[in-house]
């Protein structure tokens, strides 16, 4: 919950990287903004000491290093769709990121879904940007209406939107009026409740963040939508071995 409490300090930039170029860019912004522009600000940055493999800036993509400062940005991009209406957004931050990334493998290689995969670097400052954009709109009514970063990046990406992280729902749960406001279906997925394991892949399990979850809340979200048949959501259910009479994990 540390970054639900981050939230509550107007001036603590927080921020949940994935990748070392992810950490580099906020660093450097950091350092500039307390340092040389002398900004009354102090940066709080999750790390994690798990071992796996760190892609270069230049795989990310262009405008990657102003979406990392704003809190969102497309890592990957999942290609033509197979079949119409088969396609999601996956949000993930932190080291869940990589859970969403082998769910979008999982959601293309058994059931034909196309996913496009975002790196949320921020969901709070992606919060403060869409309350900034929503106080010019009401302060400012005969101009144009602005847009919250959130909303301008997925307006034009089609499919539900499913966000999964290592901290409780409501620090994703954030965005969820400017993911509405992108004409998107939002599921947001969290750490809500006591858990404790051996192995980090059974904490996530226990939590329903990890890779299978985030891939049968990406199934039930086409399903509402009305893109699948319900019916595949149970069979993905039972091809994961998800036990869906289980206690909640909160």
């Amino acid at each position: 919950h540390s970054h639900v409490l981050a939230a509550t300090i107007p001036n603590c930039i927080s921020y949940d990287p994935t990748f070392a170029y992810e950490v580099v860019t906020i660093v450097r912004e950091g350092m500039r903004r307390m340092y040389e522009v002398q900004e009354d600000v102090y940066y709080y940055i999750t790390l994690m000491n798990e071992n796996y493999q760190h892609p270069a800036l230049a795989d990310a993509g262009k405008g990657a290093e102003e979406g990392i400062l704003k809190g969102l940005y497309r890592l990957k991009d999942g290609g033509e769709t197979a079949k119409k209406g088969l396609r999601v957004q996956l949000v993930g931050s932190g080291t869940i990121l990589r859970e969403v990334i082998a769910a979008a493998d999982l959601l293309k290689a058994d059931f034909g879904v196309t996913a496009d995969v975002w790196s949320a670097t921020s969901f709070n400052e992606l919060r403060r940007d869409g309350m900034a954009a929503e106080r010019w709109n009401l302060l400012h009514p005969t101009e144009p209406r602005r847009k919250s970063w959130v909303e301008s990046q997925l307006e034009n990406h089609p499919g539900p939107v499913v966000a999964s992280t290592d901290y409780m729902r409501n620090y994703p749960d954030q965005i969820r009026e400017y993911v509405h406001a992108a004409g998107r279906r939002y599921v947001a997925l969290g750490t809500d409740g006591f858990g404790r394991s051996d192995y980090r892949v059974k904490l996530r399990k226990f939590f329903e963040v990890d890779r299978h979850y985030v891939a049968v809340a990406a199934l039930k979200a086409l399903a509402d939508d009305g893109a699948i048949k319900p019916a595949i959501v149970a069979d993905a259910i039972a091809k994961y071995q998800i036990d869906a009479g289980r206690a909640a994990p909160w």
